[in-house]
């Protein structure tokens, strides 16, 4: 018996790649797990946990979303895209998702204001 996924879940689970930069000029790229409103992924140097709103399923596209994810680094002298080392980093993000395998965000690191991050995602598979 399968279990059927409501029209916002099918818009945002799955495994997806990312790429994101800082206005401090650095750049990085990872991966993320996006499943019932959870996120859990990673890079080089972190390992990210953070939540999701799932997006209006009335609307799929382009689809709003929010997320708050904590970036903990797991490496000794772990540098961030903010250019902070040793440091966990919460950030909350408000994004688009453009299709159903592409969304882009935008988020600024709690305590510090001046700086933000840009991000590009795409979906590699859905969940299954």
């Amino acid at each position: 018996m399968s279990i059927k996924k409501t029209c916002s879940e099918e818009l945002v689970e799955g495994l997806w790649t990312i790429e994101f930069g800082s206005n401090a000029g650095v750049f990085g790229s990872g991966v993320i797990v996006m499943r019932k409103g959870k996120i859990e992924g990673g890079d080089a140097s972190y390992y990210y946990i953070g939540t999701y709103e799932e997006p209006n399923p009335e609307k799929p596209y382009p689809s709003v979303f929010r997320a708050r994810i904590e970036a903990k680094p797991f490496l000794p002298g772990a540098e961030s895209v903010f250019k902070t080392y040793n440091r966990s980093i919460i950030l909350n993000l408000e994004g688009t998702f453009k299709d159903k395998d592409n969304a882009v965000a935008v988020g600024i690191p709690e305590g510090i204001p001046e700086m933000n991050l840009g991000i590009r995602m795409i979906r590699r598979s859905e969940a299954a």
